[in-house]
């Protein structure tokens, strides 16, 4: 896959983006690591980690052993080059999460109690892509199971064009129902634009890959926004998003892993499918 050469130039830009768009941080991050949850002590692996944005404030929430994983040789080397300065004893490696051996590499496969992914699911070209990011999850999760937080493009997003654009993106899709529909969203980062590509990819076919990967309950979170982020921008600010926000949380859960793990298993859909 060549999605790494979105982001190999956009390493500043994109660290920039949690402090210039509101709702990365008082919605995305917020609504994401609520999600994620106490993980004090626990080992965490970070998926298609990027920058290291997500990364960081999970050693910082007091995760025991935290590492990311990034298939950007660019974004490894940066988030390498922080972990330099700061020390915060994160660990960076440059893998391709779409591949199911990902989460056999030593010191990856069952180590990991939790396992996180921010907006990398909605790069996957493929089934088999999709497929291959939840069975890495699972292979790196122990073995006695786990739980993977994942932050995915809404597949009900807004198809209006000014609908994000006081959140400082675009988001744009062709009219299909066919899964794996390419996409587009610019965002715009103070003086620099973010051109991204993305898969369209319906609730079911994010629950079959990970039923396929031996996830077997799947919930749907839908974002919030934080006190901080009410006061300071007004509750009208955030109506658009909350009505139709561009990104859901998925959390699933692994139990022991058996023989059937990595088979279609049914799916325990406890909450409803997101709707627009």
């Amino acid at each position: 896959m060549a999605m790494d050469s979105q982001f190999d130039t956009a390493v500043a830009a994109y660290e920039r983006s949690m402090e210039e768009m509101p709702f990365r941080e008082h919605v995305e991050a917020y609504s994401f690591l609520n999600a994620v949850g106490d993980i004090a002590g626990r080992d965490v692996l970070d998926l298609g980690c990027g920058s290291g944005l997500y990364t960081r404030r999970l050693r910082r929430a007091g995760a025991a052993r935290v590492v990311g994983m990034d298939e950007s040789a660019p974004m490894v080397e940066h988030a390498r080059r922080r972990e330099e300065r700061e020390e915060l004893g994160v660990e960076y490696l440059a893998a391709d999460a779409a591949d199911p051996a990902a989460g056999d590499l030593p010191g990856i496969a069952g180590a990991f109690d939790v396992v996180t992914a921010v907006y990398v699911l909605p790069y996957a070209p493929t089934r088999q892509a999709l497929e291959g990011f939840c069975v890495a999850a699972r292979r790196a999760l122990r073995t006695t199971g786990g739980r993977f937080v994942a932050a995915v493009l809404n597949p009900e997003f807004s198809t209006d064009p000014q609908w994000y654009r006081g959140y400082g993106m675009l988001l744009s899709a062709r009219q299909s129902p066919a899964e794996g529909t390419p996409g587009h969203m610019r965002a715009w980062v103070g003086p620099d634009v973010l051109d991204l590509d993305f898969f369209r990819w319906s609730a079911a076919a994010h629950e079959q890959a990970l039923a396929a990967a031996g996830f077997d309950r799947v919930s749907w979170i839908r974002p919030t926004v934080s006190e901080q982020g009410r006061a300071r921008y007004g509750e009208a600010f955030w109506a658009n998003y909350l009505t139709c926000p561009h990104a859901l949380i998925v959390h699933a859960q692994a139990g022991p892993r058996t023989e059937l793990a990595g088979r279609a298993l049914p799916v325990d859909n406890t909450e409803p499918t997101p709707e627009k």
